[in-house]
Protein backbone atom coordinates (compact mmCIF):
# COMPACT_ATOMS: atom_id res chain seq x y z
CA UNK A 1 0.00 0.00 0.00
CA UNK A 2 1.45 3.60 -1.33
CA UNK A 3 1.63 6.00 1.62
CA UNK A 4 1.53 9.69 0.66
CA UNK A 5 5.07 10.83 1.35
CA UNK A 6 3.50 14.00 3.09
CA UNK A 7 2.41 11.84 5.82
CA UNK A 8 3.47 12.24 9.02
CA UNK A 9 2.37 10.39 12.40
CA UNK A 10 1.52 12.52 14.99
CA UNK A 11 2.84 11.50 18.27
CA UNK A 12 1.13 12.27 21.37
CA UNK A 13 1.96 14.79 24.06
CA UNK A 14 3.52 12.53 27.04
CA UNK A 15 2.06 13.68 29.96
CA UNK A 16 2.21 11.74 33.67
CA UNK A 17 1.06 12.18 37.00
CA UNK A 18 -0.23 10.02 40.24
CA UNK A 19 -3.69 10.76 41.70
CA UNK A 20 -5.03 8.17 44.30
CA UNK A 21 -8.39 8.20 45.92
CA UNK A 22 -9.75 5.94 49.02
CA UNK A 23 -12.45 5.07 50.53
CA UNK A 24 -12.62 4.42 54.47
CA UNK A 25 -15.51 3.84 56.15
CA UNK A 26 -16.90 7.26 57.09
CA UNK A 27 -15.59 9.50 54.06
CA UNK A 28 -12.95 9.17 50.88
CA UNK A 29 -9.37 10.30 50.57
CA UNK A 30 -8.07 11.72 47.28
CA UNK A 31 -4.32 12.90 47.13
CA UNK A 32 -1.93 13.55 44.10
CA UNK A 33 1.06 14.82 43.23
CA UNK A 34 1.95 18.57 42.24
CA UNK A 35 3.82 17.98 39.33
CA UNK A 36 2.90 19.16 35.92
CA UNK A 37 5.24 17.50 32.87
CA UNK A 38 5.59 18.17 29.08
CA UNK A 39 7.12 15.28 26.91
CA UNK A 40 10.67 15.69 29.07
CA UNK A 41 9.77 19.27 30.59
CA UNK A 42 8.49 19.94 34.42
CA UNK A 43 5.99 22.66 33.34
CA UNK A 44 5.09 23.48 36.92
CA UNK A 45 6.00 22.00 41.03
CA UNK A 46 2.88 23.49 41.95
CA UNK A 47 0.08 21.88 39.95
CA UNK A 48 -3.57 21.94 41.31
CA UNK A 49 -5.17 17.87 40.38
CA UNK A 50 -7.65 17.89 43.34
CA UNK A 51 -10.36 19.98 42.15
CA UNK A 52 -13.77 20.79 44.05
CA UNK A 53 -16.82 20.41 42.24
CA UNK A 54 -19.36 20.68 45.21
CA UNK A 55 -18.42 21.37 48.96
CA UNK A 56 -18.70 17.01 49.15
CA UNK A 57 -17.48 16.37 45.73
CA UNK A 58 -13.99 16.54 44.64
CA UNK A 59 -12.43 15.40 41.72
CA UNK A 60 -8.86 14.50 40.71
CA UNK A 61 -7.59 14.98 37.21
CA UNK A 62 -4.82 13.63 34.86
CA UNK A 63 -4.10 13.63 31.39
CA UNK A 64 -4.38 16.92 29.26
CA UNK A 65 -4.69 19.82 31.84
CA UNK A 66 -7.10 22.19 29.38
CA UNK A 67 -9.36 19.63 28.61
CA UNK A 68 -9.24 18.43 32.29
CA UNK A 69 -10.09 22.23 33.05
CA UNK A 70 -12.90 22.74 31.00
CA UNK A 71 -14.68 19.75 32.24
CA UNK A 72 -14.34 20.35 35.38
CA UNK A 73 -15.97 24.04 35.35
CA UNK A 74 -18.24 22.75 33.38
CA UNK A 75 -19.33 20.05 35.88
CA UNK A 76 -19.38 22.48 38.37
CA UNK A 77 -21.36 24.84 36.86
CA UNK A 78 -23.95 22.11 35.67
CA UNK A 79 -24.69 20.80 39.20
CA UNK A 80 -24.89 24.33 40.75
CA UNK A 81 -27.58 24.49 37.79
CA UNK A 82 -29.20 21.35 38.63
CA UNK A 83 -29.35 22.14 42.41
CA UNK A 84 -31.12 25.26 41.85
CA UNK A 85 -33.76 23.04 40.17
CA UNK A 86 -34.26 19.96 42.03
CA UNK A 87 -33.29 21.85 45.36
CA UNK A 88 -31.61 19.56 46.95
CA UNK A 89 -27.52 18.00 46.69
CA UNK A 90 -26.40 16.14 44.23
CA UNK A 91 -25.72 12.87 44.48
CA UNK A 92 -21.70 11.22 43.57
CA UNK A 93 -23.32 8.79 40.90
CA UNK A 94 -25.91 11.62 39.20
CA UNK A 95 -22.24 13.74 39.33
CA UNK A 96 -20.20 10.94 37.17
CA UNK A 97 -23.09 10.14 35.04
CA UNK A 98 -22.98 13.63 33.59
CA UNK A 99 -19.48 14.28 33.04
CA UNK A 100 -19.41 10.25 31.53
CA UNK A 101 -21.91 11.30 28.95
CA UNK A 102 -20.31 14.50 27.61
CA UNK A 103 -16.69 12.85 27.29
CA UNK A 104 -18.43 9.46 25.83
CA UNK A 105 -20.30 11.99 23.16
CA UNK A 106 -16.71 13.60 21.99
CA UNK A 107 -14.98 10.13 21.82
CA UNK A 108 -17.79 8.75 19.52
CA UNK A 109 -17.59 11.91 17.37
CA UNK A 110 -13.52 11.26 17.10
CA UNK A 111 -12.78 14.01 19.25
CA UNK A 112 -11.88 12.73 22.68
CA UNK A 113 -11.02 14.39 25.67
CA UNK A 114 -7.75 13.11 26.72
CA UNK A 115 -8.34 12.69 30.98
CA UNK A 116 -8.93 10.39 33.12
CA UNK A 117 -10.95 11.43 36.55
CA UNK A 118 -11.38 10.07 40.09
CA UNK A 119 -14.52 11.36 41.49
CA UNK A 120 -15.46 11.11 45.12
CA UNK A 121 -18.02 12.12 47.39
CA UNK A 122 -20.35 12.01 50.25
CA UNK A 123 -24.20 12.17 49.75
CA UNK A 124 -26.73 10.54 51.37
CA UNK A 125 -26.38 7.36 50.69
CA UNK A 126 -22.62 7.65 51.58
CA UNK A 127 -19.02 7.87 50.76
CA UNK A 128 -18.53 6.82 46.88
CA UNK A 129 -15.48 6.67 44.89
CA UNK A 130 -15.56 6.68 40.86
CA UNK A 131 -13.17 5.77 38.02
CA UNK A 132 -13.83 7.77 34.47
CA UNK A 133 -11.09 7.31 31.14
CA UNK A 134 -11.50 9.24 28.29
CA UNK A 135 -13.93 7.42 26.40
CA UNK A 136 -16.42 8.12 29.82
CA UNK A 137 -16.54 4.57 30.92
CA UNK A 138 -17.26 4.51 34.59
CA UNK A 139 -16.23 2.31 37.20
CA UNK A 140 -17.21 2.49 41.01
CA UNK A 141 -14.23 1.22 43.21
CA UNK A 142 -15.64 -1.81 44.78
CA UNK A 143 -12.38 -2.70 46.41
CA UNK A 144 -12.33 0.39 48.00
CA UNK A 145 -9.58 2.20 46.35
CA UNK A 146 -8.77 3.79 42.32
CA UNK A 147 -5.22 4.96 41.09
CA UNK A 148 -4.75 6.81 38.02
CA UNK A 149 -1.66 8.47 36.00
CA UNK A 150 1.60 6.99 35.01
CA UNK A 151 2.44 6.58 38.22
CA UNK A 152 -0.37 4.53 39.33
CA UNK A 153 0.95 0.70 38.97
CA UNK A 154 3.23 1.50 41.54
CA UNK A 155 0.59 3.07 43.79
CA UNK A 156 -1.90 0.08 42.91
CA UNK A 157 0.94 -2.47 44.37
CA UNK A 158 0.70 -0.45 47.75
CA UNK A 159 -3.05 0.15 47.87
CA UNK A 160 -3.47 -3.61 47.02
CA UNK A 161 -1.03 -4.72 50.12
CA UNK A 162 -2.07 -2.46 52.81
CA UNK A 163 -5.39 -1.42 52.06
CA UNK A 164 -8.42 -2.51 54.89
CA UNK A 165 -11.89 -1.56 54.34
CA UNK A 166 -12.15 -1.40 58.26
CA UNK A 167 -9.78 1.82 58.24
CA UNK A 168 -9.97 4.86 59.78
CA UNK A 169 -9.62 7.95 58.58
CA UNK A 170 -6.15 8.75 60.00
CA UNK A 171 -5.33 5.27 58.71
CA UNK A 172 -6.60 6.32 54.90
CA UNK A 173 -4.89 9.59 54.68
CA UNK A 174 -1.34 7.70 55.35
CA UNK A 175 -2.03 5.19 53.33
CA UNK A 176 -2.76 7.15 50.31
CA UNK A 177 0.32 9.15 51.03
CA UNK A 178 2.41 6.17 51.12
CA UNK A 179 0.88 5.56 47.67
CA UNK A 180 1.47 9.02 46.17
CA UNK A 181 5.47 8.66 47.81
CA UNK A 182 5.98 5.45 46.26
CA UNK A 183 5.15 6.63 42.74
CA UNK A 184 7.39 9.98 43.22
CA UNK A 185 10.06 7.40 44.00
CA UNK A 186 10.05 5.41 40.58
CA UNK A 187 8.03 7.21 38.23
CA UNK A 188 9.59 10.19 36.62
CA UNK A 189 6.62 12.06 35.71
CA UNK A 190 5.45 12.11 39.72
CA UNK A 191 6.74 14.50 42.43
CA UNK A 192 7.07 17.97 43.78
CA UNK A 193 4.87 17.35 46.84
CA UNK A 194 1.62 16.07 47.78
CA UNK A 195 -1.99 17.13 47.99
CA UNK A 196 -4.79 15.45 50.01
CA UNK A 197 -8.24 15.61 50.49
CA UNK A 198 -10.59 14.61 52.96
CA UNK A 199 -14.22 13.87 51.93
CA UNK A 200 -16.96 12.96 55.04
CA UNK A 201 -20.55 14.26 55.52
CA UNK A 202 -19.56 17.37 57.17
CA UNK A 203 -17.78 18.41 54.03
CA UNK A 204 -14.42 18.07 51.99
CA UNK A 205 -11.16 19.48 54.14
CA UNK A 206 -7.61 19.85 52.31
CA UNK A 207 -4.93 19.22 54.38
CA UNK A 208 -2.23 22.17 55.38
CA UNK A 209 1.15 21.46 54.07
CA UNK A 210 2.01 21.33 57.60
CA UNK A 211 -0.37 18.13 58.03
CA UNK A 212 1.23 16.58 54.75
CA UNK A 213 4.86 17.10 56.87
CA UNK A 214 3.22 15.67 59.89
CA UNK A 215 2.05 12.31 57.63
CA UNK A 216 5.14 12.22 55.90
CA UNK A 217 7.55 11.89 58.63
CA UNK A 218 4.90 9.29 60.41
CA UNK A 219 5.34 6.94 57.48
CA UNK A 220 8.93 7.07 57.84
CA UNK A 221 9.69 8.91 54.10
CA UNK A 222 13.16 11.21 53.67
CA UNK A 223 12.94 14.65 52.37
CA UNK A 224 14.10 13.37 48.53
CA UNK A 225 11.44 10.56 48.59
CA UNK A 226 8.58 13.24 50.03
CA UNK A 227 9.38 15.60 47.25
CA UNK A 228 10.95 14.11 44.18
Amino acid sequence: MHVNDNYKKISPLITGTTTVGIVFKDGVILAADKRASAEYVISSKRAKKIIEITPRIYITISGLVADCQILARWLRQHLKQRYIIIKREPLVKEAASLLSLVMHSYFKQLLPFISHFLIAGYDRYGPHLYFLDHTGSVNEARIGFFSSGSGSPIAYSILETYYNKEMTEEEAIKLAIRAIAGAIRRDAATGDGIDCVVITKEGGRRLKPEEIEKYLKEVGLSKIEREG
